[in-house]
Parts: C-alpha cells; sequence; structure tokens
C-alpha cells in the first residue's frame, strides 16, 4: 500500500509537470523558433520530447504513439509484452522490431566479447534489480537487502550467454534453453530515440531533442541556428554537470554508470546495477561513467553498457577500431575525462582534467 501511494504521488507530480510543459508551449506553437515540448512516463521513466517547425505537434503524437508502442512490446514487466511471451514460451517468431534488436544485440555482444548481453535477465532478478526498479515500487536504494551468493550467481551463470539462444534470420525464430531469458533494457531506450527520431523526420519535424531518462538524441538544425548542447551529469555529484558537450549536428548521445541506480547490501555496500555478464556481480571497470556519441540510437545504448563493463584500456581499443561508428568520453576512477579524437573542441569542463583518446597512443 506504501509504494502503491508514493507511486500515485510520483505519477501526479509529474503529470503536473506535464500540464505545465504543455501550458507554458501553447503561447509558443506555431512560432518557428519555439520547440513544442511534451512529456511522457514509460519505461519506468519519464521522457520529454521536443520538437521543431509546423508539424511539430504531429511529431509528438506520433512519437508519443511509438513510445507507448515498444513499451508494451518490451516489457520485461508485463505478462503480455512479446518479450515476456518468448521468456515463458521458450522463444517463437518473433516481430520486425524485436527483429531488429535481436541482430544488433548479437553483433554488439560478438563484438565487445560478450560484454553486452541481453540474457543477463536471470542473473538482474536474482539481484533483486528488477524488483526495486518496476513500475510499482518506490526506488528506495538504500533499504538493505540481501546479497547473493557465489553459489547462487554461480547457478545462474550457467543460464546466462546469448551464444545459448538460437535465433533464424530468416523465418525470424527464436530459440531459448531452458532458464534462459532475454531483457532489452540495455538497448530499448536507444531504439525507441532512433525510432521517434525516424517517425519525426517523416513527419516533416524539422528539428528535435529527444530525452528518454537520460538517454539523448538531437536532429535536424535549430532555427536560431545555435548548436545542440547536452550537459554531462557528474557521477559523484549528479545535481551537477561534469562537463558539456556541444553538437553541430544531430547524434545520440547514451551515457551508462552506477551512480544512479544500485541497490545496498546488508553489509553497507552499494552494489550498481550493471552486471558483468561474465561474473554476475556489478562491473568493477574503474570507470564511473561512459559517454558514447553516434548517429544511431540504437547503438550508442549497446555500446554505452558494453564499454563500461570492458572498462577504460578495453573500451579504449575497441575505439580504435571502431572509430568510425562512435565516440566516446569515460571518467574514469583516477577523475580524469578521457575525450575521444572525434569530439575534439568540443566537449569543455572545468571540474576534471581531460586528456585525449587518439587512434595511436592514448
Amino acid at each position: 500500500m506504501r509504494n502503491r501511494g508514493h507511486r500515485r504521488s510520483a505519477l501526479a507530480a509529474a503529470l503536473v509537470s506535464a500540464l505545465l510543459i504543455a501550458t507554458g508551449c501553447s503561447a509558443a506553437f506555431g512560432t518557428s523558433n519555439e520547440p513544442v515540448s511534451r512529456q511522457v512516463i514509460a519505461m519506468t521513466t519519464v521522457m520529454n520530447l521536443k520538437a521543431y517547425g509546423k508539424n511539430a505537434e504531429k511529431g509528438l503524437d506520433d512519437g508519443e504513439k511509438e513510445i507507448n508502442r515498444l513499451d508494451q512490446l518490451l516489457s520485461v514487466g508485463s505478462d503480455t509484452s512479446e518479450v515476456s511471451r518468448l521468456n515463458g514460451s521458450g522463444g517463437g517468431t518473433v516481430s520486425a522490431d524485436l527483429d531488429t534488436l535481436l541482430k544488433k544485440s548479437r553483433a554488439v555482444y560478438r563484438s565487445t566479447g560478450g560484454a553486452f548481453d541481453i540474457t543477463v535477465y536471470p542473473l538482474m532478478d536474482l539481484w533483486g534489480f528488477t524488483k526495486v526498479y518496476n513500475e510499482s515500487d518506490e526506488l528506495d536504494q538504500n533499504k538493505p537487502r540481501n546479497i547473493p551468493t557465489a553459489s547462487a550467481i554461480a547457478q545462474t551463470l550457467e543460464r546466462v550467454g546469448a551464444d545459448k539462444i538460437s535465433y533464424d534470420e530468416g523465418t525470424k525464430r527464436l530459440v531459448l534453453p531452458a532458464g534462459t531469458q532475454i531483457d532489452f533494457g540495455g538497448i530499448a531506450k536507444g531504439y525507441t530515440s532512433q525510432r521517434i527520431v525516424d517517425i519525426m523526420k517523416k513527419d516533416g519535424v524539422t528539428a528535435g531533442n529527444i530525452e528518454l531518462g537520460g538517454n539523448v538524441q538531437v536532429f535536424g538544425k535549430k532555427p536560431d541556428g545555435s548548436p545542440w548542447t547536452i550537459g554531462l551529469t557528474d557521477p559523484k555529484k549528479t545535481s551537477r554537470t561534469m562537463g558539456v558537450l556541444t553538437l553541430t549536428e544531430g547524434r545520440a548521445v547514451v551515457t551508462s554508470g552506477g551512480y544512479e541506480r544500485y541497490i545496498t547490501g546488508k553489509d553497507g555496500k552499494r552494489y550498481h546495477h550493471i552486471l558483468d555478464p561474465k561474473t554476475g556481480y556489478p562491473a568493477k571497470s574503474g570507470i564511473q561513467s561512459v559517454t558514447i556519441v553516434c548517429k544511431d540510437g540504437t547503438t550508442a545504448d549497446a555500446l554505452s553498457t558494453a564499454m563500461f563493463v570492458l572498462g577504460k584500456d578495453k573500451a579504449i581499443a575497441y575505439w580504435k577500431n571502431h572509430a568510425k561508428d562512435f565516440e566516446m568520453i569515460l571518467l574514469d576512477d583516477d577523475k580524469t575525462m578521457w575525450v575521444t579524437s572525434g569530439l575534439k573542441g568540443q566537449v569543455e569542463s572545468t571540474r576534471y582534467k581531460m586528456k585525449m583518446i587518439t587512434r595511436g597512443k592514448s
């Protein structure tokens, strides 16, 4: 009952915020230099959409419909979602959306040596993250909780590994071994933002800013000609930024870190939610946060998790072999910001020292 009350309070506050945004935008509607904004609550997070141009309202309508459609399709918290049905039946023929997500997830799994793995769901459930982070519970992260035993983690790891699943791209037939379950939580918001961008462009929206619970994707040119500026959250103190990223063209910007979602064990330690699929424990990578910048939201989302799990040295090595696909900003445990060379001149920070990563020596 207590959790339900807190959920209603949170939703009420969000709805009030949405109403204020809608009211504040009504006067700007139709003004070419001002965006039309909308707030949507889905995928257990608050989403903010901004669109420019005469077709902005239609773009927002269609974007919101797409968010709700994908939420119903991908949610592991809903028994009726496609993902839950596949997990419950051990597989089946998948939709076009899941076909795309499976192909991308499997490709990133292979290229990162398993650092990104959609079969990590049983581990997330074992640790209790699926109970702490769902639509009905207050995010009481500091409430002491039982931490899984080493033997329980070892047993669960036997059911984890994307190489265990079988997928026929021709027939779109997925087969899951007994006990293996999939979850697209590490890629779903990136895929959703990319879908919204594609839909808005088709609707004739000239520019937009899509923020899905921290994932940001921008497209087009703002009417006043100013660049897109995106604040980078400081993992040491989330109420402030550690720097600012400036973009002159459309890009997806996705950050992963262990500073927002975690549980507190009865031993008093914090355990973040980004699990290493190989060990079954929260990744110990020497990284506070990693931000991926690239053209595609789906790729950015998956790589942000994978690079965090890999750690600084392996993430830098991976970038050097895939520099044409993405750029990256890392904050390590020594409070140094590592920025790939493609973002030279686009990142500013007065809080931490910065070092540039080049294709040669870092």
